[in-house]
């Protein structure tokens, strides 16, 4: 499926979209159920259309976006539902250059909604980890990559799938300028020793 995604991207990049499924008639199609190939957590940024970047159309993606591409209670739950429901073999954790909600994080000064600031707050305990002088860039691109672990590794069901080979999940980056998708890798499960290895010296 990341072979499928990676095709419509550059479709998209070289201005040969084919915009397929687009139709009344495909729509319509997809009414009594549907059979997305892949799912996609995203940022709710107005300049990342996820479909379009993938050159997909009605049914063929499970999209999730909120603002700073955050794995939320709402955001796992939904995509529990695409693979646990729909057997999606794929997601895609796509960060992007610029975003609003990591700049947010990097300013505490700033006066924020109380909803804004969880968010942020979330988001600015979670960069503190790698350290309090990163750039906007630098923290931008931890976030994706932290995204995608935190997804997989607060969902039972998720972190199930991936050991079980059933499921792919993997971060990408989207460059505002040059419009293409940096692949960042897979999410690995956390493999968690054996009794005998429990016990076992480290040294």
């Amino acid at each position: 499926m990341l072979q499928w995604l990676r095709e419509g991207h550059d479709r998209f990049l070289q201005g040969h979209s084919l915009h397929p499924h687009c139709t009344r008639e495909r729509m319509r199609a997809v009414v009594e159920g549907q059979h997305p190939r892949a799912a996609v957590l995203g940022c709710a940024d107005s300049r990342v259309p996820v479909e379009l970047l993938f050159d997909s159309g009605f049914g063929d993606l499970f999209v999730v976006r909120n603002a700073g591409t955050m794995s939320t209670t709402a955001a796992i739950a939904s995509l529990e539902y695409a693979v646990g429901h729909l057997d999606v073999p794929l997601i895609v954790v796509l960060g992007h250059e610029a975003c609003g909600a990591v700049a947010a994080a990097l300013h505490p000064e700033l006066l924020l909604t109380p909803s804004l600031a969880q968010v942020v707050g979330q988001l600015r305990m979670e960069l503190l980890q790698f350290g309090s002088h990163m750039s906007l860039e630098e923290s931008c691109r931890h976030h994706t990559l932290s995204a995608a672990g935190n997804l997989v590794h607060s969902s039972v069901l998720l972190t199930d799938r991936l050991r079980a080979g059933l499921l792919a999940v993997v971060a990408g980056y989207y460059d505002l300028h040059s419009s293409a998708i940096e692949w960042m890798g897979h999410v690995e499960p956390i493999q968690y020793p054996g009794p005998a290895a429990a016990g076992s010296p480290t040294g």
